[in-house]
């Protein structure tokens, strides 16, 4: 059996045993066109889920905070316009309407412990428009260690420091204007996390949350999230918020990359062609000519739901509406699961992913992915082909690649480095500069995605590694190695002990739910 599978930027022909099953996305829920996405928006402020319509919650006196996700979300980057552009100007227009002043509005690029977006990225996302009318006065990124102008909101009953952005407490009404691409974001995690500080976010990202239980990646059954549920309860009786939430389809590819996403009996006669001399065309392509093919791909994500409301009434239908896009049915776990990870990370956007991110997009991300239970036994063994070269951007990885060299090198245990350096990255005078002045990731933000893959690092007998030249690497992140994918299956059966395969084509992105359970869909 053949998987049409990335490694890194190369795009190859991975041969399977013929009992191998490789899942497919399901295909795109058909979304909203950019020219009705300004109505769907306008009507879903109009008539909100759990809240009055927004005319009646503002007046010519409030104070607006509009905030919205960083470009972590949706990935990789759609063409323009934005959603995010599309929407915060009929919202302008409508705040304008109602007789709010445009100096009581701000904007917040609520990037929580991410690195900041630059002014070229904000323009891309917002537009020319909202720039030239509110960046840098009244349009700025989020900054967890401005402590100035951060509030204490005190605790949760379960001791919880709630240490929110001021600017949030003070304003008479909180917009946040979210794109959702999986489960695990909106809701409870956007002021909750967007706008949180080190001290508040550490409460959840922590090996303690995730090492009994794998939920990280939606709501239900997930100790993050029910942290992260108790804090913005206490946001939220000390801040006004109405959510917009949009459901992104997974509509990954333009046109003429859309094969790489479809099995084949869903592409036409052009697209299987193209199937079949990619992976020649890709190995004869040198590295920087793919990189560039793949960084110039624009996705062509559209929303195809739009709610505006209440936390509590908007994000239940936001999660049912991913199920609806995401489900992909399986009758069984598997004992081995080979994927193919493309240079892509929520953390690497205009960036190479590093080494680390290989492991947490994997564990942390992929392998999480699903509704019931871990499409992976126990014991199971996971392969990740990825080249996992040691590039670690100069700007953007600064922590990251003191987090490899020296965390690495000295425990692989997300609690023995949680309890000898997670403080001490997070304090790090170079790293908290790095993170406000030079856009930066956070020093604790390497360690929230190691931890993330808390629990399928000790629920795997074995990580294989496939796509270095030798096992550097593997060594450096305790993984295993193998020259070959032939190589890495005997060493995977030998640790599983068993043969059945499981190969995902993500993207698009999916969740595995077992057959019979509520809302899934067929593979493929």
């Amino acid at each position: 059996m053949n998987y049409l599978a990335y490694s890194g930027n190369h795009l190859m022909r991975v041969r399977l045993p013929e009992t191998a099953e490789v899942l497919y996305a399901p295909p795109p829920i058909p979304g909203l066109s950019r020219a009705e996405i300004p109505d769907a928006v306008q009507r879903a402020f109009e008539n909100p889920l759990g809240m009055p319509p927004l005319k009646q919650l503002v007046n010519g006196d409030s104070r607006v905070l509009i905030a919205f996700d960083d470009n972590c979300q949706p990935f990789p980057m759609t063409g323009r316009p934005d959603f995010r552009q599309l929407a915060i100007e009929r919202l302008l227009e409508m705040l304008y309407s109602y007789g709010v002043e445009k100096k009581n509005i701000r904007l917040v690029c609520a990037v929580a412990l991410h690195r900041k977006m630059k002014p070229r990225e904000l323009e891309w996302m917002l537009g020319r428009k909202i720039m030239r009318e509110f960046y840098p006065d009244r349009l700025e990124n989020f900054d967890a260690e401005d402590h100035e102008r951060m509030a204490d909101l005190g605790e949760t009953d379960h001791g919880e420091p709630v240490y929110i952005w001021r600017d949030a407490v003070e304003a008479d009404l909180v917009i946040y204007v979210d794109t959702i691409q999986i489960p695990l974001n909106g809701g409870h995690k956007s002021v909750a996390v967007g706008l949180a500080g080190y001290k508040t976010i550490a409460c959840h990202h922590n090996p303690e949350k995730t090492a009994e239980s794998p939920h990280v990646m939606q709501p239900e059954g997930s100790q993050m999230h029910a942290s992260i549920e108790r804090i913005n309860r206490v946001v939220e009786q000390h801040c006004r918020v109405m959510v917009l939430e949009a459901s992104i389809n997974n509509a990954t590819y333009p046109w003429y990359f859309d094969f790489i996403g479809k099995p084949p009996e869903r592409c036409n006669a052009i697209e299987r062609l193209a199937r079949a001399v990619t992976p020649y065309t890709m190995a004869v392509t040198p590295e920087p000519i793919r990189r560039r093919i793949m960084r110039g791909m624009r996705t062509a994500y559209a929303p195809f739901e739009i709610h505006a409301g209440s936390v509590g009434e908007v994000h239940p239908k936001t999660v049912a509406a991913m199920r609806r896009q995401m489900s992909v049915e399986v009758s069984r776990q598997y004992d081995i699961m080979v994927f193919g990870l493309p240079d892509l990370s929520p953390y690497a956007i205009d960036a190479r992913i590093n080494p680390v991110l290989v492991v947490s997009d994997v564990l942390g991300y992929l392998f999480n992915w699903f509704y019931e239970r871990p499409y992976i036994k126990p014991g199971g063994v996971v392969i990740i082909l990825n080249p996992a070269f040691e590039i670690f951007h100069p700007e953007y990885h600064v922590p990251y690649e003191r987090f490899y060299e020296e965390v690495l090198a000295a425990t692989k245990d997300p609690f023995e480095m949680k309890e000898r350096f997670q403080q001490r990255y997070a304090e790090d005078p170079y790293f908290i500069d790095c993170y406000r002045n030079r856009y930066a990731h956070h020093g604790f933000h390497p360690f929230t995605v190691w931890y993330w893959a808390t629990y399928p690092l000790k629920y795997l007998s074995k990580v294989i590694l496939v796509g270095p030249k030798d096992d550097r690497q593997a060594k450096k992140l305790g993984v295993s190695w193998a020259p070959s994918v032939e190589d890495a299956l005997a060493m995977a059966r030998e640790a599983a002990g068993g043969d059945s395969i499981m190969a995902p084509t993500v993207p698009p992105f999916f969740y595995t739910t077992e057959r019979g359970a509520t809302g899934g869909r067929t593979a493929g």
